[in-house]
């Protein structure tokens, strides 16, 4: 029995049809106005348990699908069918009028209280003609039925609008149809209703996790039906990894699920069963940055997604739900909470819940990158063996050079923290007591300390083995065939127009030539006599390198008779490779002649130091290194010059007596090949003791 219809013409503050129009909704999201009606049910069914803390909600979602009603119901293979509409019923609270209200008005007070966003309805008329209501609810102690279409074609929106008083042994809630499947989604839609159902759990899991979730049945119209809470024990629930942690007082729960659908690993912080903020988890574990492929099913991919809630967090989001109030920075104070602690307790706890999967991970990432260490890199290998946690935790899928970047910066902090631990140690007074403790923690640090040398004298044998490869690149032809420019060579050696102030040690290579060369103390390169300070020449001739050895190598290898000691000076020349076309006696195009001029001047007095002649005479010892590639030319000028030819056919020598010439000098003349073959040899015991192919 019911009191008479009332019609009541109601509208939209805004117009409806242009913001549907206006709205974008992707294909794949062909569901999404069923997980809306669905959210507004489980609403009004927690609306209606603070009321009555017994109540059981149930909701109950029909598949309504293209065919005959009575047809359909025969039928086994029913899931192969379009869908063409939902029906969802619920024993909610009821299109009160203070949901209606509610429902009237666009971006509402309520809806934003619950975390809504107010669009809701817009997503369903974007994907559905029509919406049709018909709801019982109570309104001062007595029951009504409000019913009307909601539709997108019209400017207000609502049609065949009614309200009525009812009568009789009544209960509250809402029916709504989402009517009439547009084409476009209706194509992308799920159909089978165990994939509907799996859908819908994944959409709401957090209710079903939390234990919040009423019961709902989803049904086709053949009179099979799912449960979804039983789906979710069965399927989902064994799945689930949760754990607890507390910061204070304030207790947090941590839930780790698996989603088919998430686009990547996250942290979602939620309150009320709402996720409020999330963050992608990779920025944290490097491990989660890639879908994880199913065991089951090599053809499905899933992401993890981390519920993070607690008490706190309700009580501490902002009324639109978008944001927490609370500082997101990591204050050292033990009783003020912020998003940073969160974080890191809750990264804590998905390291100990994803252990099996997190090690097995980066131990497979690890033997990945061990050949491409152990060939490129093994000056690495002491990182490896001090710092294996910080390396299983570097990103997958890197490049040789993104490796190395990421082996250093490990390497760098570990050698930081190294030193503060041997400062610490020997700032510390030493307890008696605990002498024991003491030698154990000062036999860790020179453990440790002695493996960082180790390793920089690695990275120091890996640089000469690159320098030697890079040298035997550049005197091969370049991309236009024809030999790199005698500068870049140069480069290789010394850079070019730098002097001893300006060049660090590690920067020049000249233990290609010679170990020696490395211990000298002026050195000049590809200047003239007179750009070079230290020598105060007026000459404008250029040489490539001259270098003044003084007491460190004199001292190891040259004493006059009476043990005074003697000026020595070394002078390199570089050759483009290959040249050929080098003539005899001419300074400009040849290079014996060009070393010999400069040799003559520095004995003549022509260069000083300070306004000062440099003390070289006939006795002073010369060694000059010609670099150049044995072509016909200048084999030709080396023979006039009654050079002699080295033991292994590779190059050639002279001695310059001052007995002849106003100087003393041994010139070598020594092709690219020779100082790469050379370089090798000297270095190869180095190469094998780090398993570096010394070719």
């Amino acid at each position: 029995m019911s009191s008479d219809i009332i019609e009541s013409p109601i509208s939209n503050i805004t117009n409806l049809k242009n913001r549907v129009n206006k709205l974008y909704v992707p294909k794949t999201k062909s569901l999404l106005p069923l997980f809306e009606v669905i959210s507004n049910s489980i609403h009004a069914i927690l609306e209606k348990r603070i009321l009555d803390k017994t109540f059981e909600g149930e909701i109950n979602i029909n598949l309504i699908r293209t065919g005959s009603p009575d047809a359909l119901k025969q039928l086994d293979d029913l899931d192969k069918y379009p869908i063409k509409s939902f029906e969802i019923i619920d024993n909610g609270i009821g299109f009160n009028n203070e949901n209606l209200n509610s429902f009237k008005e666009f971006d509402s007070e309520k809806k934003a209280k619950i975390g809504g966003k107010g669009i809701g309805r817009l997503v369903c008329l974007k994907l559905f003609s029509k919406l049709i209501f018909d709801s019982i609810y109570i309104e001062n102690n007595k029951f009504y039925e409000r019913s009307f279409e909601y539709k997108k074609n019209s400017k207000e929106g609502f049609d065949k609008y009614s309200e009525k008083e009812v009568f009789g042994n009544l209960k509250t809630g809402t029916k709504v149809i989402l009517n009439d499947f547009e084409e476009e989604y209706q194509l992308k839609a799920p159909r089978d209703i165990f994939d509907i159902s799996r859908q819908i759990i994944t959409h709401f899991q957090l209710n079903f996790i939390e234990k919040i979730a009423p019961k709902i049945t989803v049904t086709n119209q053949n009179g099979n039906e799912i449960i979804l809470n039983n789906l979710f024990s069965r399927e989902f629930e064994s799945e689930i990894l949760d754990d607890t942690f507390y910061i204070g007082e304030s207790e947090f729960k941590v839930y780790i699920t698996k989603s088919y659908n998430a686009l990547s690993h996250k942290i979602l912080y939620c309150a009320h069963e709402r996720a409020v903020k999330d963050e992608g988890l990779s920025k944290y574990i490097e491990d989660l940055r890639f879908a994880i492929e199913d065991n089951t099913d090599k053809n499905k991919s899933y992401h993890f997604q981390v519920f993070v809630l607690g008490d706190f967090l309700n009580q501490h989001v902002n009324e639109e739900r978008t944001n927490f109030h609370f500082s997101d920075d990591d204050i050292d104070d033990d009783d003020e909470i912020t998003l940073a602690k969160i974080r890191r307790h809750t990264i804590e706890k998905i390291e100990s819940l994803l252990e099996d999967f997190l090690s097995r991970t980066r131990k497979e990432k690890i033997e990945q990158y061990l050949p491409i260490i152990q060939k490129e890199f093994p000056n690495y290998s002491s990182v490896i063996e001090y710092n294996r946690e910080k390396v299983e935790k570097i990103p997958q899928g890197l490049t040789p050079h993104e490796l190395d970047v990421k082996l250093y910066e490990i390497e760098s902090e570990w050698k930081v923290d190294v030193k503060k631990e041997g400062k610490k140690l020997l700032e510390d007074k030493k307890d008696i007591t605990k002498l024991e403790d003491y030698n154990f923690l000062y036999e860790k640090f020179w453990s440790e300390f002695n493996e960082i040398g180790k390793t920089d004298l690695a990275r120091y044998v890996v640089h000469r083995r690159s320098v030697i490869d890079l040298l035997d690149r550049l005197i091969e032809w370049d991309e236009n065939q024809d030999f790199y420019n005698e500068d870049i060579i140069h480069s290789l050696f010394f850079p070019i127009k730098e002097d001893k102030k300006s060049v660090i040690h590690d920067k020049q290579n000249l233990w290609l030539l010679d170990e020696r060369l490395t211990f000298n103390n002026l050195l000049a390169s590809d200047k003239t006599f007179k750009q070079v300070q230290e020598l105060n020449s007026n000459s404008g001739d250029r040489i490539d390198l001259i270098i003044k050895q003084e007491e460190v190598f004199d001292k190891a290898t040259l004493f006059s008779e009476d043990k005074n000691p003697q000026e020595c000076f070394t002078i390199i020349e570089f050759k483009k490779p290959y040249r050929n076309d080098y003539q005899h006696g001419d300074v400009k195009k040849d290079p014996v002649k060009q070393v010999r001029k400069y040799m003559k001047e520095i004995v003549e007095g022509q260069v000083k130091k300070n306004g000062r002649k440099i003390e070289a005479g006939k006795t002073t010892p010369f060694y000059c290194y010609i670099i150049a590639d044995i072509t016909n030319t200048l084999e030709s000028i080396l023979i006039e010059e009654t050079f002699t030819k080295m033991p292994d056919g590779m190059g050639y020598f002279r001695f310059y007596s001052e007995e002849i010439l106003p100087y003393k000098a041994y010139i070598e003349v020594l092709p690219f090949k020779k100082i790469i073959k050379n370089a090798r040899e000297r270095n190869k015991i180095l190469f094998d003791k780090l398993n570096i192919p010394s070719s």
